[in-house]
């Protein structure tokens, strides 16, 4: 069954706003609870891997979700809940700059569902809450923005980071003012977790890097950035010019990349790369396609798996139908001539995500209306001779800040939380 969840929250007190709590009409706060949600699909205390625990009468909503890396352009979330009362759409406004999480999948039911492929697409701030009433439709319709904490918000009130402290964009009016300074000799990670943790100290900062930028040689490097967009850009650009020179090669490196989700910051740069997650066949829906050199696109069931940044595996081989859903459908009868084609994917290997889009419209029996589009980076073989990047696998990547690890020092000497790579 399709799942969903939002939950909207006060950003100075972490309570729960939720509607029509034992009939009061309009929003109520309640203490921070993991199960409770402003709406859902589930039934109250219920979970997406609990049998029957989609809730029919559930409201529908309809979503359109982009994520991508903080360096190229961040369109901005759309969420609207239908059906709701008229003193919800009266009190909409008073939901501009809540923070806001969606979380999304699958929950169990069908027999093609995995619950364990649903959780968070997005969290950030609802910048505008628009409540309308057309004909017979009530609807509450929520623009959602994110890319990085302001210093200023309740990120950094002390509370360690959790799973609901909301990445809180920054504004114009509370720029994030991220100093970045590059010493002469001094590694480029240091230097960026350094600048990071300065400005967004609730946050959890990871990544690996190559070390052909393990240290600067020329004059030191400094500026000034108001958004961590602005500051993922130049780092982007910078890298780029050192690896590839004047005309880099985007092909064979494509630069450092900072992304953002669930409170964690990770700077990498393909070089160092995580396990791939193996996407079945049955996940898909239609073909992989190109969209442009040296990118393919997918189309899956709707999940909240997976992140920009993270390496996906496309099937290799031929698929058995059938298979994993035996009692429940057929395997239908397939020409001998078109059966390769119908029953593989038509791209194999690993690829890097680039970006995904969530797209969704939970009562709509379609079902290309509920779906995560995400499109992939070929990953090319690396050249031999002296110029190659090696490339090394690790399985997470390393923690580079931690704030909630402020107890004495860790392995290399480094105090409050800081890991400075060896």
């Amino acid at each position: 069954m399709r799942y969903y969840a939002i939950r909207v929250t006060v950003p100075e007190t972490g309570e729960i706003l939720v509607p029509n709590l034992f009939g009061q009409p309009g929003f109520t706060r309640i203490p921070f609870d993991d199960r409770t949600y402003t709406y859902t699909s589930l039934n109250a205390g219920r979970t997406p891997n609990d049998l029957g625990g989609t809730n029919p009468a559930a409201q529908e909503i309809a979503l359109d979700i982009p994520t991508t890396f903080m360096h190229t352009p961040i369109a901005m979330s759309y969420v609207e809940v239908r059906g709701v009362g008229l003193a919800e759409i009266s009190q909409g406004s008073d939901l501009n700059l809540m923070n806001v999480a969606i979380y999304g999948g699958m929950a169990r039911g069908l027999p093609l569902a995995k619950p364990e492929q649903s959780g968070l697409l997005a969290s950030g701030q609802i910048a505008k809450c628009i409540g309308n009433w057309m004909g017979t439709q009530q609807c509450l319709c929520m623009y959602v923005q994110y890319g990085g904490s302001s210093p200023s918000s309740n990120q950094v009130t002390g509370v360690p980071a959790s799973n609901r402290t909301a990445a809180v964009p920054t504004t114009n009016d509370l720029p994030a003012n991220i100093v970045f300074q590059w010493k002469t000799g001094q590694p480029l990670l240091n230097a960026i977790v350094t600048a990071l943790q300065q400005a967004f100290p609730q946050y959890v900062i990871a990544g690996a890097i190559t070390d052909t930028l393990s240290s600067l040689t020329g004059p030191d490097v400094s500026g000034f950035f108001a958004t961590m967009k602005q500051f993922a850009e130049f780092i982007n650009t910078r890298s780029l010019s050192i690896v590839g020179g004047y005309a880099p090669d985007k092909t064979s490196y494509r630069g450092v990349t900072i992304t953002l989700k669930d409170n964690t910051i990770t700077v990498a740069d393909g070089t160092v790369t995580t396990p791939p997650k193996q996407i079945a066949f049955n996940d898909l829906i239609g073909q992989p396609t190109w969209t442009q050199n040296f990118e393919v696109q997918i189309a899956c069931v709707l999940r909240g798996d997976l992140e920009v940044g993270n390496y996906v595996t496309l099937p290799g081989g031929p698929a058995t139908l059938g298979s994993g859903v035996s009692g429940y459908l057929p395997t239908p009868p397939l020409n001998a001539l078109t059966q390769p084609l119908k029953t593989q994917s038509q791209f194999q290997g690993t690829f890097q995500i680039s970006s995904i889009r969530h797209v969704g419209e939970s009562r709509n029996p379609d079902g290309r209306a509920w779906v995560s589009v995400i499109d992939l980076l070929y990953l090319p073989t690396p050249s031999s001779g002296s110029d190659a990047l090696a490339v090394s696998t690790v399985d997470s990547y390393p923690t580079l800040y931690d704030a909630s690890n402020t107890a004495g020092a860790d392995s290399g000497g480094n105090k409050y939380g800081f890991y400075v790579p060896q």
